[in-house]
């Protein structure tokens, strides 16, 4: 298996923290407003986290920093 990121030291729980608030906000805006506005909501977050993810790639790799 090819894997860039060490999977052992992933923070998992914040992983699935983010995406549950993602999920929620998005269902949220998708009640009261538009359907598609919800949906262009989660895939900006998931955009911006996956493109901001260089900020803690360091972490990841080397858990004692």
């Amino acid at each position: 298996m090819i894997s860039s990121i060490n999977l052992n030291h992933l923070p998992i729980q914040d992983l699935v923290v983010s995406g549950l608030i993602i999920f929620i906000m998005s269902t949220i805006i998708a009640n009261i407003y538009n359907p598609l506005l919800g949906v262009l909501y989660a895939f900006g977050n998931i955009f911006t986290l996956t493109f901001l993810s260089w900020l803690y790639r360091e972490t990841w790799s080397d858990p004692s920093k």
